[in-house]
């Protein structure tokens, strides 16, 4: 097996946790009492899905400062790695965000979206991957950017 195949199967098999919380929003929001009743052994759907968000967002992040040292662009070091910086302290706040109020759920899934929209947008500055790599990147990123609005349309057809 290949760099390249192990990369895509644990990068399409990532969507999975992204993808059973929305599942169990929806279905407690349309068939259920309500999104309130969404839970993954016992635990908030919403929560779960930020939580993971972030932990992917804080990765990802790390795996663009590795990425912009192996280009070898000295130009493009500082602020990549500023900006992977940036994006894992974004996924903390958003996690501390979620114990403010509800609407600063809202905002907390809101802003890991734009983070993992600016994650790819850094990572094409950077140009590290192939063709293959980046459509790929760019399948997944579009996959959890739909996941994030549909969560955050969830949570604002609850309010």
């Amino acid at each position: 097996m290949t760099v390249l195949t192990l990369i895509r199967i644990l990068g399409y098999a990532g969507i999975i946790p992204f993808a059973i919380p929305v599942w169990l929003m929806i279905d407690g929001f349309w068939f259920g009492p309500g999104l309130q009743s969404a839970a993954l052994f016992g635990l908030y759907a919403p929560y779960i899905f930020i939580a993971y968000s972030a932990v992917i967002l804080s990765f990802m992040s790390g795996t663009l400062w590795a990425n912009v040292q192996m280009t070898g662009n000295l130009s493009l070091v500082k602020p990549a790695v500023l900006m992977s910086n940036f994006l894992a302290l974004s996924a903390w706040f958003a996690l501390l965000l979620i114990y403010i109020a509800p609407i600063m759920t809202i905002f907390a899934v809101t802003l890991l979206m734009l983070g993992f929209i600016s994650l790819l947008w850094a990572e094409r500055i950077v140009d590290s991957g192939t063709k293959v790599y980046w459509r790929m990147r760019l399948s997944l990123t579009t996959i959890v950017t739909a996941l994030h609005l549909v969560v955050a349309i969830l949570m604002l057809m609850e309010l």
